[in-house]
């Protein structure tokens, strides 16, 4: 099958590989779409995503829904032809964090895309059949893939305990942040407000139901949001951008006893935080490593026309044109909210 290998930095080939052979409880699926995450993008440039570093050649893409082309000996209730979704983390089942719930912690992930894992920029992936599910007749591939990252939003609002009485201040409107917009409001938020430095992802915003967005280009976040909110600040905080500029805002922009929930991928670079700001405020800080049982959510609210896929996604590519794609993901060419590349 023909792959995207990436070697190093900024050095993505385009190979014949083999195609993976299946287990008797995995499923073989036919790659439909991909999509481009902020962590492919990473790899790309830097050759590392937060922890992870690329130290062989590894095919990128975890964002990823495709059809069924082969089913294990012992795989029920699918069939070849079936359209589905992918969770693509394989976790071990059977260690702590798997037997209490939290397998997205699983000490033995094994997640596409990631070191030494090789993911979906491809045209055939083998998943495990416990982790794939049908896609409702009303979504298609595009959207399929945009499942994951939506996860990741339905996870962040879960971890902050969001209900419909909370301010929300949202802090970076790139895909994550807008989906997790959209999950913040499926659970009844009506105070939503959404920083960024790029108006045209601000304008999607709007779209999508911010109650007010602020160009922290343009005008100080903090002070505005102090501003909306009677200087009290927000109830929740989430962090979707992963600077260190605004990492430091959510401890400014949270009111006392509030929550913060950390999603972006901050660089290595440290940054520090007044060990008081905890200690006065009484914070309670989440993080968001990926998601745990969100995929049949996620489904449900999209096929209910809850949640809107379609709008964020802005361009399309193929396989051939893997290259291209990450840099227009990376160098926001063309205004780009969601990439997708159809292998």
């Amino acid at each position: 099958m023909k792959a995207a290998v990436l070697y190093k930095p900024y050095d993505i080939r385009l190979e014949e590989v083999e195609t993976p052979r299946i287990r008797s409880d995995q499923v073989l699926v036919r790659v439909r779409a991909v999509g481009i995450c902020g962590s492919d993008v990473h790899y790309y440039k830097t050759g590392r995503a937060g922890t992870y570093v690329v130290k062989e050649p590894l095919i990128l893409g975890h964002e990823c829904s495709g059809e069924i082309a082969e089913i294990g000996n012992d795989v029920e209730g699918f069939k070849p032809g079936d359209r589905v979704v992918i969770e693509p983390g394989f976790p071990c089942r059977r260690c702590f964090y798997c037997k209490t719930g939290r397998y997205n912690l699983c000490e033995n992930m094994q997640f596409y895309g990631t070191p030494p894992v090789n993911g979906a920029f491809c045209e055939y992936v083998a998943a495990d059949a416990d982790f794939v599910y049908k896609m409702p007749e009303n979504l298609t591939f595009e959207e399929g893939s945009m499942i994951e990252p939506l996860s990741v939003g339905i996870h962040a609002t879960r971890r902050g305990h969001v209900t419909a009485e909370d301010t929300v201040a949202i802090l970076g409107a790139g895909p994550v942040g807008l989906l997790t917009l959209q999950a913040v409001r499926a659970r009844g938020a009506t105070n939503i407000y959404v920083t960024d430095i790029r108006d045209y992802l601000l304008e999607h915003a709007r779209r999508l139901g911010a109650t007010e967005t602020i160009n922290a280009q343009r005008e100080d976040p903090v002070r505005r949001i102090m501003e909306l909110t009677d200087g009290r600040g927000a109830d929740v905080v989430i962090e979707a951008a992963g600077s260190i500029e605004t990492g430091r805002q959510t401890f400014e922009i949270v009111r006392k006893g509030g929550r913060i929930v950390i999603i972006g991928v901050f660089p290595k670079t440290e940054f520090a935080v007044r060990m008081t700001d905890f200690v006065d405020k009484e914070l309670t800080v989440y993080g968001v490593f990926r998601y745990a049982n969100t995929y049949p959510t996620a489904l449900n609210l999209v096929s209910a026309g809850k949640i809107q896929l379609k709008p964020l996604i802005t361009h399309v590519f193929t396989l051939d044109e893997i290259q291209k794609a990450i840099e227009v993901a990376e160098k926001k060419i063309g205004n780009p909210v969601k990439v997708i590349v159809k292998p």
